[in-house]
């Protein structure tokens, strides 16, 4: 049975067409002798840092349609050339490289195999006809097929074939929830816990505690210093184990929401372009780095605005969010006034952002915070319909540490304020 690799650009697409794109380091920049060399992608996120070899492999068959012995030898065969090359290149890199990496700024570190298999058939009339295999592993294969190192759950290659991965990036659309996965998926592996194949397991993780016990951390965090009062209770009944629709439902809302997210945003960062005035990249990459969980919050505020009261639309009002992805980013959400006069109307806000978000700060002081952004939402009227548009700002601001006496000097600033 002859074999023939594919194309590097069929896995150049995937990753263009998804967030990973916007965190590959090339060859050409992989010049740090504490990385890892030789692998096919590199991504670094700002928890983690991915490790990718791929294997694409067109098998020559002697029939149009292979059977499942036929598949199940050559999966065994696909995977078996990414564990020897894997295993290669971690020997390669020599010891201080492994530990350097593993416990590198605090970020995790995971080695991940793709696989795609096809099949070309040569039939009666000598025309070739090519046919993807549609097959996935699950947690026998890696038992009795083809066995897993689980000596070192550090260095362990995770293996997803090429339509399960580019189905995980599209429902796992942040680097901290694709993270989350990987780190689910390794512990299910090293666990030695059974799963049916990975599709199943990425739905199984999405409506597990697993994905919302980060934000229930979070949420504890912010209790400890007072700036909330309680858990959430949805985040509560989603991790019961009686609960498993209510946390299907809830998945849903917020993968819907997070779309509706990721288009306010692409088109907060088209405009700012054609402005010319693009959003700095320290910004963007906070955003980007954000978890689907507080994509939906900040999405869920957005769409309250329909049931405020006509005095609030008219004035304007702000409200505030946190962070479910890390504790210390905080949100200020301002929703332009509908009157020009108001100081929360749009321009006012744009031309005192600076001075807003240093009175944040301010008060954000127990503890300090690492991030703050000040977000701005205009709803406008739509030329042809009597429906209304969302358009977005985004200001940034390092939270810093102030003296006490400026601290007091804000806080009498307020009091002012609070009067007129």
């Amino acid at each position: 049975m002859d074999t023939q690799q594919t194309s590097p650009s069929f896995w150049q697409q995937m990753i263009q067409q998804s967030f990973l794109s916007l965190y590959e380091i090339t060859a050409d920049k992989i010049t740090n002798p504490k990385q890892f060399q030789g692998y096919d992608f590199v991504f670094e996120f700002s928890g983690a840092v991915i490790y990718l070899i791929v294997n694409d492999v067109v098998m020559q068959a002697n029939r149009q349609k292979a059977n499942s012995a036929q598949i199940r030898e050559w999966k065994k065969e696909v995977v078996n050339q990414l564990i020897k090359r894997h295993a290669q290149l971690y020997l390669k890199n020599d010891q201080s490289t492994a530990e350097s990496n593993t416990s590198k700024a605090g970020k995790e570190v995971y080695f991940i195999g793709l696989t795609s298999l096809s099949t070309t058939y040569q039939n009666d009339h000598t025309q070739a006809s090519s046919h993807t295999i549609d097959y996935e592993y699950g947690s026998h294969f890696f038992a009795e097929d083809c066995v897993l190192d689980l000596d070192d759950e550090k260095s362990i290659l995770q293996v997803f074939t090429h339509q399960n991965f580019v189905d995980t990036i599209s429902q796992l659309v942040t680097p901290s929830d694709l993270s989350a996965f990987l780190d689910f998926h390794r512990k299910q592996l090293t666990g030695f816990e059974s799963f049916q194949d990975e599709s199943t397991l990425l739905t199984q993780f999405l409506q597990s505690p697993d994905f919302h016990h980060r934000a229930i951390r979070v949420q504890e965090q912010l209790i400890d210093y007072q700036l909330i009062d309680q858990i959430e209770q949805r985040l509560l009944k989603a991790i019961e184990p009686d609960q498993t629709v209510f946390a299907k439902a809830l998945m849903a809302e917020i993968q819907r929401n997070t779309r509706m997210w990721y288009k306010l945003f692409n088109s907060l960062l088209k405009n700012y372009y054609e402005a010319g005035q693009p959003l700095p990249k320290e910004p963007v990459d906070i955003l980007v780095d954000e978890s689907m969980y507080t994509y939906a919050c900040l999405v869920e505020k957005i769409l309250a605005y329909k049931m405020m009261d006509q005095d609030s639309r008219w004035h304007g009002y702000v409200c505030h969010e946190h962070s479910y992805h890390m504790f210390g980013r905080h949100y200020l959400m301002v929703f332009y006034a509908q009157d020009d006069n108001s100081s929360l109307s749009a321009n006012k806000v744009r031309e005192s952002q600076q001075d807003l978000l240093l009175e944040l700060n301010a008060q954000m002081q127990d503890p300090v915070m690492e991030d703050l952004f000040l977000i701005g939402v205009e709803f406008r009227p739509c030329d042809d319909s009597v429906n209304t548009e969302v358009y977005l700002d985004a200001f940034y601001q390092k939270g810093t540490v102030i003296d006490a006496y400026t601290q007091r000097l804000y806080e009498q600033l307020a009091q002012l304020k609070s009067q007129l």
